[in-house]
């Protein structure tokens, strides 16, 4: 096979770029290691569609895990449609650091409107997130709605399990139809081994042993991916990973809370960002399960009520970086930093469900616990937060292993090889303290655009 153009991945980096080169006349085929599904294709079945939609790892020396999308539309198919633009401290922050990222700005405000990132009202604001605004509006904290990249949300609370009705602006839904109208193909279940070069001259990208011969190749698998193709074809890459890591904290009030249904994430407690959030976050039977600490007859007990759970999620901004080899096992040891911003961020949510009203909390440690007050959690919570006293340590923002300015120059180009660029999260040079969504598709936009110019 030959293209002009090979965009590999389809998501929040891959939709975008694909969709400015094949607009830009070039034949273009788009490579997607995950399968495709349609709007009809999502059952809203749990386990079956994180079966099919999702990919984890896990850390090396700890039991974190990191989820990423691995479908046509990648983590933007799997999503809690939340919108934040680039915080602008973030992009102060890179441009001290040499880069010089002019107008993109413009491509936030872009890409914003392409996906319909609309501010969030209270008919979708579900239950769950209320409680979150009540306790919030009681310790006078910070709190707002967060927008949403949604087209008619018929509030199913389906969001991370693929949307049946599209009313999410995935990729799936937005940039792929796009590139497609222009021509573009999209090959999915076709996992690239490697990008092919021959002293320094991109030949193109090997799929199962064969060549698609290209000469320009723009690589948005993401974070879990991209860093390693390019260990495996040679260029150095695999330092700079960063993540947001997350915890979730559930509680359980006396009346009926109903926290599966709604859009799983749709309000923020920003008090004590830019250090951590604090976002509801979806009520489904197992992800809520998998974040207690209680095991058997008691965790049963818990689980019966589930309809008068609540839950949100610590997004923790982590100072601590790491890397990825090439057979992807990631290094990432939490600083002392990061562990004490974590307990700060329970201790907070804690205080907040009860300021809210709730009748018992659970934080997500080893041991079981009910706590019923803010002195229980103070006691029960070590000083040092390791990793091994956590259950259910994870991230799903993830970023780096490919970074402008190290890797990539800020155009995108891999140095060294003429042709290769990289437009997902892997080139970006941090975290960004919020869901990074619109940031890495308005970079990828950037990107492609600037290589079709």
């Amino acid at each position: 096979m030959r293209a002009d153009a090979v965009v590999v991945g389809s998501g929040a980096g891959g939709g975008p770029a694909a969709t400015a080169l094949a607009e830009s006349g070039r034949r273009v085929v788009v490579l997607e290691a995950g399968p495709r599904l349609e709007s009809a294709d999502f059952s809203g079945a749990e386990g079956a569609m994180l079966a099919r939609l999702f990919r984890n790892v896990a850390i090396q020396g700890s039991n974190q895990a990191l989820y990423a999308g691995s479908c046509v539309g990648g983590s933007t198919v799997v999503n809690d449609a939340l919108c934040f633009p680039t915080p602008a401290a973030v992009l102060e922050r890179w441009r001290a650091s040499g880069l010089e990222l002019a107008g993109f700005e413009s491509h936030v405000e872009r890409v914003w409107r392409e996906v319909n990132a609309t501010p969030t009202d209270r008919a979708h604001t579900s239950r769950n997130a209320r409680h979150l605004a009540v306790g919030a509006a009681r310790l006078d904290w910070e709190a707002e709605s967060i927008p949403r990249n949604v087209r008619g949300c018929a509030n199913l609370g389906l969001c991370n399990f693929g949307c049946p009705t599209g009313a999410k602006q995935s990729t799936l839904q937005t940039y792929i139809p796009r590139a497609e109208r222009a021509g573009a193909q999209v090959l999915a279940e076709t996992r690239v081994e490697r990008v092919v070069v021959e002293a320094g001259v991109l030949r193109g990208v090997e799929v199962d042993g064969l060549l698609v011969e290209t000469p320009l190749v723009v690589l948005a698998a993401g974070v879990l991916a991209t860093p390693r193709i390019l260990l495996r074809s040679g260029v150095a890459a695999g330092s700079g990973f960063q993540a947001h890591s997350s915890l979730y904290v559930t509680a359980r009030f006396p009346e009926p809370v109903h926290g599966y249904y709604g859009p799983t994430m749709s309000f923020g407690v920003s008090q004590f960002a830019p250090e951590f959030m604090l976002e509801n976050v979806t009520v489904h039977p197992v992800v809520t399960a998998t974040g207690l600490p209680s095991f058997g007859a008691e965790h049963e007990r818990i689980m019966r009520r589930l309809p008068y759970l609540a839950r949100c999620v610590v997004l923790r901004r982590d100072a601590a970086r790491g890397s990825i080899d090439v057979d992807g096992k990631i290094d990432y040891p939490l600083l002392a930093e990061d562990q004490s911003a974590l307990r700060r961020g329970l201790l907070a949510a804690t205080e907040l469900y009860l300021a809210a009203g709730a009748e018992a909390v659970w934080l997500p440690l080893q041991q079981p616990h009910t706590i019923r007050d803010l002195g229980d959690a103070e006691a029960l919570l070590p000083q040092a937060m390791e990793p091994s006293r956590l259950a259910s340590l994870y991230a799903v923002h993830l970023f780096g292993g490919a970074r402008m300015g190290d890797v990539c120059d800020e155009d995108g180009s891999v140095r060294g090889v003429s042709g290769l660029y990289v437009a997902d999260a892997s080139g970006l040079p941090g975290n960004t303290g919020v869901n990074p969504q619109i940031t890495v598709l308005a970079n990828a936009q950037r990107i492609a655009e600037g290589i079709a110019a």
